[in-house]
């Protein structure tokens, strides 16, 4: 994609107006265009809550620009994620699956806290950005925004939407490790008088993973969108995502978690062996096929009052094998005579969801104050069913010197589990403006969650894996901001935020095959959601007119109710007698610093731990998924109008994969901490016809971007691809 835009300076060097419209006001003297790539910089977020810009919203934004992805060669949302500092990525075993997007925002799971231009996604499959506009990630409880989970953060995906101006153009990039892409964006007015126009992206995809054997990743995906009354006071817009994966999946490298290691040195380390090493079979696969279908219609009744609502339904199907690395036997040390075997996950499931959402939006003056209310509802029916294959060990091999081989097929054995969530909620955002120095942002919502888990025994040979448990769950969400503005372009606040999660999830329910147990046991379902609380406050500044906005926050997310084994006499199997905290630190640069460089920067420091269990060993530990410190640069700068470079650097400092105890014994699983730097060059060939060259981890790092308990998987080594775009 083209990023080239004109932009005019003053010779002088004097700085560049703010907003959209990056131009000196016209009394100045203008002499000489330099060309510039966007701004990295977003001026609010897209949901309808969210109404001031982000240099007033009171609490922690990162919003990964078109621009910036484009620079980088976007591939995954976990490519994207990994500017996102406080962000860490799990492996996923048999529950989750390791077919999806799973991380940690702020220490907390967000797997199931992914949204698309504002309302829920399922969660089992890798998302491609190739329809993205932005990605927008939001930081702290926030299920007043948007309902069940959201402790650590919620992610939004943006989608390009059918716009009134005809558009031709794509990429085309190849690459090392047999990488090959290639993408489209048509946009076409089909009847300019009623605003009618279509849109449409496409991607395929095919490549190894570097410094990887044997991993293979093959997807194409159609988004198509067709707009109605685009300019007009009603607006219709309709869309649809069709995405394919047809992988041979990474498991990664075994970790030592084994008791029987405990005093080798290889305790809870990553095995040492070459990170190129696969320990799955030929016979692996992940098939992945995703439909989306989303209606979205917006009315305005005046320049005041609008109303808009949101309507999807989505089912994934994830049909995989894939093989999580263990060791054989009892081990008491690793050596060259050490076995390695694939414990191979089985899953073939189906996510279904139905989502309405409604919201009326009005702005209006009590007085001397402003008011932009935002009144809505939401109605979601969401179901997992998997189809259970047990898991299975295939043919061991070399710990040190693996082979590639056949494994036995695995059968499915006559049972299912399925989970049924259906939830309602009414919720109201009011956005006051005081003065023109003092704004509150509060939100108040209300959910009702019904929560079904069901196991089947289709054969009749497992009677006590049938189960049908029903939950209902009645739960209050509140959001608080109090902004004060110094300056025009700055603001101080402090916020506070609630979040919960009832006892749906993937940690809870399992769907997977592991055994014949039923997928949850009643002391484990018939539980209260967990509940947490967050402070913040911070800073934020526009400098530069607007161009470069710098933000920090203080912050501390408190869990006083988290699951946790009962002891007591009397107690059930669960309690909510666990507690978690998270306080932090973070830091952020986004926008342009000059009139040729931008940039966007992070830090985030975490110090996570649980503070209460009733589990000894866990009292004091790192939560998993949270490294104390974590930061993420990329720059990039114009050194003429036709040659852009740039580059990045992201540290991750270690991490807590697992805490694994026995009666005898206890030692915490650790994942190392990594730097790794890439680069880029683009050269404009013609006015619409650019050359890309990006460099990814250029050192040759030996890092492991996810992780588990049981495996680590391998981030890929130094690696390069040339990217022609084009635009018409």
């Amino acid at each position: 994609m083209i990023r080239r835009r004109l932009i005019s300076a003053i010779t002088t060097g004097a700085t560049l107006a703010g907003g959209s419209a990056l131009a000196q006001p016209a009394q100045q003297a203008m002499t000489d265009e330099i060309v510039v790539t966007g701004r990295y910089q977003a001026d609010k977020l897209s949901t309808p809550q969210h109404a001031l810009p982000l240099v007033d919203t009171p609490q922690s934004v990162t919003v990964i620009a078109d621009d910036m992805m484009a620079e980088q060669g976007r591939r995954t949302l976990r490519d994207a994620m990994r500017n996102i500092t406080g962000v860490s990525f799990q492996a996923g075993e048999g529950n989750p699956p390791g077919g999806s997007d799973a991380f940690n925002v702020r220490g907390f799971s967000a797997r199931d806290d992914i949204f698309v231009d504002g309302i829920r996604d399922p969660g089992n499959y890798f998302r491609d950005p190739f329809y993205a506009e932005r990605i927008e990630v939001t930081k702290g409880p926030a299920s007043a925004f948007a309902g069940r989970g959201n402790v650590g953060g919620t992610v939004n995906i943006v989608t390009r939407q059918p716009q009134m101006k005809n558009r031709i153009g794509g990429e085309v990039g190849v690459g090392t490790a047999s990488f090959y892409r290639g993408t489209a964006d048509i946009n076409q007015v089909v009847n300019a008088d009623a605003g009618i126009a279509v849109r449409l992206t496409a991607m395929a995809h095919s490549a190894g993973e570097p410094g990887r054997d044997h991993v293979e990743n093959k997807r194409w995906a159609l988004a198509p969108s067709v707009g109605f009354g685009l300019d007009g006071d009603t607006k219709i817009i309709l869309s649809y995502l069709h995405l394919r994966q047809d992988d041979r999946p990474d498991a990664g490298l075994p970790n030592g978690r084994n008791f029987s290691l405990g005093g080798s040195g290889f305790e809870g380390r990553v095995a040492p062996v070459d990170r190129s090493n696969f320990y799955g079979y030929a016979t692996d696969y992940r098939d992945v096929e995703t439909n989306t279908v989303t209606a979205r219609i917006e009315h305005n009744f005046s320049d005041s009052l609008s109303i808009g609502n949101i309507t999807r339904y989505a089912r994934v199907h994830n049909d995989q094998i894939i093989s999580s690395p263990r060791f054989v036997g009892t081990v008491t040390s690793l050596g060259p005579n050490t076995q390695a075997v694939g414990n191979r996950k089985p899953r073939n499931q189906v996510d279904q969801l139905f989502i309405n959402q409604t919201n009326l939006t009005a702005t209006f003056d009590t007085g001397a104050i402003k008011h932009t209310l935002v009144v809505g509802g939401e109605y979601v029916d969401e179901s997992n069913e998997n189809r259970r294959r047990l898991d299975a060990n295939g043919p061991a091999t070399s710990l040190f010197n693996p082979v590639l081989q056949s494994a036995a097929p695995i059968a499915y054995n006559g049972t299912r589990a399925r989970t049924d969530v259906e939830s309602a909620a009414l919720y109201v955002f009011d956005t006051i403006e005081l003065t023109e120095q003092w704004n509150i942002v509060a939100g108040l919502r209300h959910d009702w969650v019904k929560t079904r888990a069901r196991g089947f025994d289709d054969v009749g040979t497992l009677p006590n894996f049938a189960i049908d448990y029903t939950i209902k769950d009645s739960e209050w969400s509140g959001n608080a901001g109090l902004v004060f503005k110094p300056t025009t372009n700055s603001s101080l606040y402090v916020a506070y935020g609630t979040s919960f999660e009832p006892g749906s999830g993937a940690e809870v329910v399992q769907l997977a095959g592991g055994n014949n147990n039923p997928p949850v046991t009643g002391a484990n379902f018939f539980v209260e959601p967990e509940t947490s609380q967050a402070w913040e406050a911070g800073a934020k500044v526009e400098l530069m007119d607007g161009a470069l906005q710098l933000s920090t926050a203080l912050f501390q997310i408190m869990r006083d109710n988290a699951r946790t084994p009962g002891v007591n006499p009397g107690d059930p199997a669960v309690v909510l007698d666990g507690a978690q905290r998270v306080r932090g630190l973070e830091v952020q640069a986004v926008g342009r610093v000059t009139a040729r460089w931008n940039l966007f920067a992070g830090y985030t420091h975490l110090d996570g731990k649980v503070t209460r269990s009733n589990r000894p060993f866990e009292v004091g530990q790192r939560l998993d998924g949270a490294p104390a410190h974590s930061a993420s640069v990329w720059t990039s700068y114009a050194v003429t109008d036709d040659l852009l470079v740039g580059g990045g650097m992201q540290y991750t400092s270690r991490r807590n994969s697992n805490v694994r105890a026995s009666a005898t014994a206890d030692f915490v699983i650790v994942t190392p901490s990594y730097t790794v730097f890439d680069a880029f060059a683009e050269y404009q060939l013609t006015d619409r016809v650019s050359l890309r060259a990006n460099v990814y981890n250029i050192g040759n790092e030996t890092y492991f971007y996810s992780f588990a308990s049981g495996q680590s998987i391998p981030a890929a080594s130094r690696s390069g691809t040339l990217t022609l775009s084009f635009e018409m």
